[in-house]
This record gives structure tokens, sequence and C-alpha cells, in this order.
């Protein structure tokens, strides 16, 4: 993995700062401006598939950016469910302890209870969202390679993907992951948070190239342009 590449390549644009300054400015239209910007990053981990020398898109195709941002998220929204459902009896489970009533042994060994099945589902709810996390570039690059829902829902080689290019994939969210948390507190400080949005715009960016490298080393070649 090209690291300085993903780093760096925005810059190589000639038109750089436009996109990158419009990429900040579409963020701030409600929920479009975000969605928009997540299929923009697709276009950028499609054009790195491709092998194009200036893998930077313009943002002239608003609404299919918008599309494909809208269909990824649907998409991350349907494996991310499983965390819902274990937060869910969480929030209910601590009900119990009002059962005990004026007994006060009973109503500790509730709240104990409580405590337990907390501390198990918000384990389970912690691992599964990590696994989340490391499936977010397995599912833009699939969605990247055809264009289509469907083939994210292939949880089959969805997760055979994954593990076949499971240390690609970790390196590139800890990168990312680091990135974002030495870059923005840096930004906010020294601009008084006037630069949050291109950085911001540009962490995605970054995430796509890195995203991008994955889905070619694996060999796959986008179906769409």
């Amino acid at each position: 993995m090209d690291i300085g590449k993903a780093f760096g390549f925005v810059f190589e644009d000639e038109e750089w700062l436009t996109k990158i300054l419009l990429g900040a400015l579409i963020t701030l239209i409600p929920i479009f401006g975000g969605f928009a910007l997540m299929g923009y990053t697709i276009a950028v981990v499609r054009n790195v598939m491709n092998g194009k020398p200036r893998p930077l898109p313009a943002w002239g195709d608003l609404g299919r950016y918008f599309m494909d941002g809208l269909m990824l998220w649907v998409v991350t929204l349907i494996y991310a469910l499983p965390v819902l459902i274990l937060i869910c009896p969480i929030t209910m489970v601590w009900v119990l302890p009002a059962f005990g009533g004026e007994e006060e042994n009973l109503t500790a060994v509730l709240a104990s209870i409580s405590g337990i099945v907390t501390m198990g589902l918000g384990c389970l709810a912690v691992l599964y969202g990590i696994l989340v996390g490391l499936l977010t570039p397995v599912l833009q690059i699939r969605y990247a390679e055809t264009g289509e829902i469907g083939t994210c829902l292939r949880f089959g080689e969805i997760f055979q993907f994954l593990f076949a290019n499971l240390g690609s994939i970790v390196v590139s969210q800890l990168l990312v992951w680091a990135a974002g948390m030495i870059l923005m507190p840096v930004v906010s400080i020294l601009t008084l948070g006037l630069l949050i949005l291109p950085v911001s715009a540009w962490l995605s960016i970054f995430s796509g190239h890195l995203y991008g490298q994955i889905g070619q080393r694996a060999g796959l070649i986008p179906l769409v342009v």
C-alpha cells in the first residue's frame, strides 16, 4: 500500500483546491451534502481501481454522487442492524430493578443481573461495531466495482474479501483514524475551526484512495465508470 501517494495525490491535481473547497461547501447542505461526499469518495475508489493517474474527480455529477452515497449508507445500515438489536435490550434491562419494589435484596439481585447483561451485550456490541468498521472499506470497494447494492449483500463474498485482505484493511482504517485524531484537533485550534470542513473532505478522499489501492491489489476492475 502506497501511503505517501494516498496522502499527497490530491495535491497533484491542478484543480485540487477548488475540488476540496467545493466538497466542503456541499457538505453544508443538510442530508444531501453528506451523501454526496460519500458518493464522491466512491468515485475516488473507482478511479484508483481503474489506475487513473489523476483520480480526483470533478464535482459535475452531483446526482450520481448523492445516489451512490445513499445506497452505500443503506448497505452500511443493514450491516449495522445487529448493533441496534444488541443496544435495545441494554436500555430495557435496567427496568428490572424496579420490579423489586421495596424488597431490597430482590432489587439488588435484579440490579446485578442488569449489570451483567449490560456488560455482556455491551462487549458484543463493541466487537460487532469494530467488525462493521472493518467492513466499511469492503463495502465501498465492492460497490465501486459494480455500482449495485446487491453486490454488497452477498455476505459470503463480502466476508471472504475481508479476511483475504484483512491486513491491508486494518492498516487503512488505522491510518484514517490516526489522521483524523491528529489533524482535526490541530486544524480546529490553529484555524479556529475554519478549515474543519475542507480537512474532513480531504480525510474522506484520503480513505477513498487507500480503499481503491486495496481493490486494485485484489485485482478488481470496476464494471462502471
